[in-house]
């Protein structure tokens, strides 16, 4: 669940390239059932993590302090784990640098799938196609 107050800063980036995965699975696979292109576009490698980088950051600092993101929505908890690891390898590599730098170019790197249930994925591909 989102924070009272926050905003998906990259929304729109965000729902064009789910919207642009969903499209390829759909004319990759034919005609398979519709949860199962669903399911596929959320499992689409994504360009970026589409979390902030003041967020990532903030969730970072908590899982280095031991918080294990207990109450988080699973997918949210999976993908704070990878960036977590990312982050991680990366103080280890470059003892100089940064939380904010390591978080920051993990961010920006590209991530395995989109981190949405297919659900998610759904109802948003639903809401961008009937714009």
């Amino acid at each position: 669940m989102k924070k009272k107050g926050s905003v998906v800063e990259f929304k729109d980036q965000r729902n064009e390239e789910l919207l642009r995965a969903f499209r390829a699975q759909l004319s990759n696979l034919g005609d398979p059932p519709l949860t199962e292109l669903f399911e596929r576009a959320s499992l689409t490698p994504a360009s970026r993590f589409w979390v902030s980088e003041r967020r990532a950051m903030m969730v970072i600092s908590k899982m280095l302090k031991g918080d294990t993101l207990a109450s988080m929505n699973p997918k949210r908890r999976e993908m704070f784990r990878e960036i977590f690891r990312r982050v991680k390898r990366i103080l280890e590599e470059e003892p100089g640098i940064s939380l904010i730098e390591a978080s920051f170019r993990v961010v920006n790197s590209p991530a395995p799938e989109f981190y949405l249930t297919p659900q998610s994925a759904r109802t948003m591909i639903y809401r961008l196609r009937a714009c």
